[in-house]
């Protein structure tokens, strides 16, 4: 099952840094990394949600999480002139690319109201389980705090 983790994945361990903290201070439980340990990482965390930069650390991890059986979301974080705010989907892997310099509190609120969906699809996918195989289901995973209401943030 997977959990509400976060893991941030960059070349640059102070910005790594800056942004795990940041996500921690939004309440969110994050993890980063600046090297090749990444993908451990992920798995070890079974992580819903992976942010990262187009560098060495992002690219390798790009087409590793191609390969994986469950891949989390991705966000990239770009600070590339042509990049645009978008997202992208091969039919498995979702990438959401923000355009640096970003406004850490509605990715907070992003990241959070996607962990809350990950959490109510894993409840119902062990309760699915369960029910097929006359077991009781597991207590679901509590969802992350936050509002209950949808929001539209701009």
């Amino acid at each position: 099952m997977s959990t509400s983790a976060v893991v941030v994945a960059d070349d640059n361990a102070v910005s790594c840094s800056e942004i795990v903290e940041w996500l921690r201070a939004h309440e969110i439980t994050a993890y980063g990394t600046s090297d090749s340990s990444v993908m451990g990482l992920i798995e070890n965390l079974q992580a819903r949600v992976v942010i990262c930069r187009p560098g060495s650390t992002g690219i390798a991890l790009f087409h590793a999480l191609q390969e994986a059986s469950d891949p989390p979301l991705v966000i990239l974080l770009s600070e590339a002139a042509s990049a645009k705010d978008e997202v992208y989907s091969n039919g498995r892997l979702l990438v959401v690319v923000i355009r640096a310099p970003v406004q850490m509190a509605p990715l907070a609120r992003f990241i959070k109201s996607v962990l809350g969906i990950a959490s109510r699809l894993d409840s119902q996918a062990l309760a699915a389980l369960a029910a097929a195989s006359n077991e009781p289901a597991p207590d679901p995973v509590p969802a992350p705090p936050g509002p209950s209401r949808p929001r539209l943030v701009h």
